[in-house]
């Protein structure tokens, strides 16, 4: 029994001694829970993202309480005040952002109604979280927070005891397996620095009307420029349009996703025609309202 006493309390220490550096230094204590508070800039964001996937994954919807913050999780409860006014909304944390600097919080049309904040656009805030959070202190405002690790790629490392690939300014390029490397002694100089010819810039003339009419001056008119069962296309159609300087506006149809530009004035037609082509779209629907 004396023997095992000792041989035991030799294996605790050199067991000790072997316990790598680097996993003492890899444990952190865990983030200490307290009620968040942050003051600065409040801005909101409205219909033109309805429908649109948040960074938590849920879908967007500007008639709801709902907010954008760069580190706060998502599901967090904040109480936001509008420091003019001293109004008071609460909304939940389901998104990323504000990407502006100076601003804190991003938070729905929905929630910047309640604060009386629509005309201005902007706002200093308190916010405050419901309950006690997790977090680090928050980051100076206007910067942007870390890549989501999930859309981070690693980055490419060499196989064992290859050395490191040199750094170059553009990707390697990558041959297509069927298509096996040439010998640069069987290349002429032409063929190893192939000349790419420039490509022309696209042109697009004004979209037609459907049906060709003459639209009246002082008449009021609607263009459809698409109709579409996949909201996402919807989307870009009402992206491309916007990119342009036009203000279009969604419409629902059954299963169907409308994108329209209304209250055209007649006599605003023929330029909207040479924007919407512009855009991409070849024809427009055009429909009198009054």
């Amino acid at each position: 029994m004396k023997r095992i006493i000792p041989l035991v309390c030799t294996g605790l220490i050199l067991g000790s001694l072997c316990i790598p550096r680097d996993a003492e230094a890899q444990v952190q204590p865990a983030p200490e829970e307290k009620i968040f508070r942050q003051e600065g800039i409040a801005s909101w964001y409205g219909t033109e993202f309805d429908g649109r996937p948040t960074a938590s994954g849920e879908i967007f919807n500007s008639t709801l309480f709902t907010a954008a913050h760069p580190t706060l999780p998502f599901g967090t409860v904040l109480t936001v005040t509008n420091k003019h006014n001293n109004k008071k909304v609460t909304v939940k944390v389901n998104d990323r952002g504000p990407f502006v600097s100076a601003r804190i919080i991003d938070i729905s049309k929905m929630a910047a109604e309640q604060l009386d904040m629509l005309v201005t656009g902007t706002a200093p805030v308190l916010i405050e979280s419901t309950k006690p959070v997790a977090v680090a202190d928050p980051a100076p405002a206007g910067t942007r927070p870390a890549p989501d690790p999930l859309w981070t790629l690693p980055p490419e490392q060499p196989a064992p005891g290859e050395p490191p690939p040199p750094p170059t300014a553009f990707p390697p390029v990558r041959r297509q397996p069927e298509q096996p490397a040439a010998s640069s002694a069987s290349l002429s100089p032409a063929e190893m620095t192939p000349e790419i010819p420039a490509l022309p810039a696209p042109s697009y003339g004004p979209a037609a009307l459907i049906p060709a009419i003459n639209p009246v001056p002082g008449k009021v008119y609607r263009l459809q420029i698409g109709s579409y069962k996949v909201a996402r296309n919807a989307v870009d159609s009402f992206d491309k349009l916007k990119g342009r300087g036009l203000s279009p506006s969604y419409e629902r149809y059954e299963e169907y996703f409308r994108v329209v530009l209304a209250g055209v004035r007649g006599e605003e037609v023929q330029l909207l025609q040479e924007k919407i082509g512009a855009a991409g779209f070849r024809e427009a629907l055009i429909r009198e309202e009054r």
